[in-house]
């Protein structure tokens, strides 16, 4: 008698556990299924850019890691199509922070000016004789004006290692027409803003090399 009660009891989990795993089952192929592309990604690049020249002057520059302002401080690509309010693409992103994408940018154009023995980047710094920070104050596309245009904005100041002090600050910005009114066009005007930008803060900061 006990073993047919077993039994029972035992058929009935068994049937219970199949009924569990069908409708998990069923659930799992009713729930919807996100078929949406990945997001499209766009770099910073500046392509053939030709930075002024500079007699050698035996120095080494550290480029430290550029900032951004809050609200740009992510891979989103941000737009404005009213005063104060910061808008995102949905399906279109930068490949890595700008900030991020700037860095290597910074640290070619420096290099290219032939002003340096050496052009470094974090960590290495014991050695350079000079330093550069980039602050990325602004990078958007802007809605208010026919065509659309993307404006940049950045901070550079350069310091002397050895004395610790400011040698010069400055604000730069640079504003670029998109070609089109999306996610590409704004990528594009970025570029070539950025370019104007380099061929404005480059000379800035060359004062300083003696």
């Amino acid at each position: 008698m006990a073993a047919k009660v077993e039994s029972w009891w035992w058929n009935k989990r068994m049937r219970w556990v199949w009924a569990l795993l069908a409708t998990l089952a069923l659930t799992g192929c009713l729930l919807p299924r996100d078929n949406s592309p990945p997001p499209q990604t766009y770099l910073l690049e500046v392509g053939a850019f030709t930075p002024p020249i500079r007699r050698p002057s035996g120095k080494t520059l550290l480029v430290t890691a550029p900032k951004a302002a809050p609200g740009f401080d992510s891979n989103r690509i941000a737009y404005i199509k009213e005063p104060l309010k910061l808008d995102y693409y949905n399906s279109s992103v930068w490949s890595d922070t700008p900030q991020k994408m700037l860095l290597p940018i910074l640290v070619s154009a420096f290099e290219k000016t032939g002003a340096f023995k050496a052009v470094m980047s974090p960590p290495a710094s014991a050695l350079a004789d000079l330093r550069v920070d980039v602050d990325v104050i602004r990078l958007q596309h802007e809605f208010m004006t026919q065509p659309s245009q993307v404006r940049v904005t950045a901070r550079i100041k350069v310091m002397g290692m050895k004395s610790g002090h400011v040698l010069g600050t400055q604000v730069f910005e640079a504003v670029e027409p998109a070609p089109s009114e999306d996610a590409y066009g704004a990528a594009r005007a970025a570029n070539a803003a950025i370019q104007k930008l380099l061929a404005d803060m480059l000379p800035f900061a060359l004062r300083y090399v003696r």
